[in-house]
């Protein structure tokens, strides 16, 4: 049976770069641990092997109320039922998958743990999802806290044909991710040819996840609507410890923070540059260039203006760039948005790019569009 999707009446498909899988139960794991992390994991009956968000989400418990698959099982749990009600729905032709809660990982305390856990995942999302749909695309789950097992471990599977990306939660476990201790973790990343995927983290109740300067906040909007800032310091961290010209060859994709707040970052970063640019002479270019040739930004939470305020929609997308953005829904969260009502309104030509042309040419992926129809 072909996995190939037609092209309806002339328009593109969808690529979703942020699609969020999960194991029927916890157990579904054993198989891929090693004795000892087997018996751990059993004894503890998984409680507390990630970090979680602390913070009570009023909408659902963070699910649509129809993710539920029909035998009862949890959101995104069933290959066919996902297929059937987003991929078929709204005529995908690519998911990228990137498991369920895994992007708190590397706040996990036990470094040890969190480096078993990662590879357990991995081999699991091959097996039960990978496997099933040539469609889908995966996401190599790495524990930072161990810099040179994550490194091995991307190499392990990172040259599978369906993995696409290194995933990390944007909240890093020691200083910022320009940090020289993650060096291995991007030299594997390039070397097997794959994105770095930064989701966002919010808060957690280890302390790792502090989304904002003035500590955890108190409400989830509060949290919902100050997400940016850790990618905001990230990014300032990164570009100013020199890791682009470092690893000239890399790239990354930041999901679930939106895009708005792109510019005025470069702006700011440029300024400040320019006026101190002694201090890092290693820094070569304008902030904002770094910006620009390294990090693709998905479009979830789509910024929805108020009615007389739409013409600002597409000033943000021109200064961040319309072939620098992600379609990206979030399924299978209450925040998800479809390919159709959250980029209605948008050009035809930027609608295209940001559905379907912008992932395929950074993710390499191959054409799935069936020719002549």
């Amino acid at each position: 049976m072909s996995n190939k999707v037609k092209n309806r009446s002339g328009s593109l498909p969808v690529i979703d770069c942020d699609i969020h899988p999960n194991p029927v139960r916890k157990r579904d794991l054993l198989p891929y641990l090693d004795d000892y992390w087997r018996d751990y994991m059993i004894a503890s009956k998984f409680r507390g092997h990630l970090p979680t968000v602390d913070l009570t989400i009023p909408v659902n418990g963070g699910l649509r109320a129809d993710s539920k698959t029909p035998g009862g099982g949890p959101a995104c749990s069933s290959v066919d039922f996902f297929k059937e009600q987003v991929m078929d729905e709204f005529n995908y032709s690519h998911a990228i998958l990137f498991t369920d809660g895994t992007f708190f990982l590397s706040g996990a305390p036990q470094r040890e743990m969190a480096t078993a856990i990662a590879p357990a995942y991995n081999d699991w999302l091959i097996d039960h999802w990978l496997s099933k749909d040539s469609r889908l695309f995966g996401t190599v789950l790495v524990a930072a806290q161990d810099p040179e097992a994550a490194a091995r471990e991307i190499d392990r599977v990172g040259s599978h044909p369906q993995m696409v990306q290194v995933g990390l939660g944007m909240h890093s476990p020691y200083g910022g991710w320009g940090d020289p201790r993650y060096d291995p973790i991007w030299e594997a990343a390039v070397r097997n040819d794959l994105v770095v995927c930064f989701h966002v983290t919010g808060s957690g109740p280890t302390g790792l996840y502090n989304s904002g300067p003035i500590g955890p906040p108190r409400y989830f909007v509060e949290l919902q609507s100050t997400n940016a800032i850790a990618y905001q310091a990230q990014t300032a961290n990164m570009i100013f410890s020199g890791l682009f010209e470092k690893h000239p060859e890399i790239r990354m994709a930041f999901i679930e923070a939106g895009f708005a707040w792109v510019p005025g970052l470069s702006y700011m970063m440029d300024t400040q540059w320019r006026a101190v640019r002694r201090e890092v002479p290693w820094v070569k270019r304008p902030p904002s260039e770094y910006i620009k040739d390294h990090i693709w930004f998905g479009t979830q939470p789509m910024i929805e203006p108020e009615h007389g305020d739409a013409k600002h929609l597409d000033e943000l997308i021109e200064m961040v760039g319309s072939d620098k953005l992600l379609f990206a829904s979030d399924y299978p969260h209450w925040e998800f948005d479809s390919p159709i009502g959250a980029l209605k309104g948008l050009s035809k030509d930027t609608r295209n790019k940001i559905r379907y042309h912008n992932a395929k040419k950074l993710f390499k992926l191959p054409d799935t569009i069936e020719v002549g129809v």
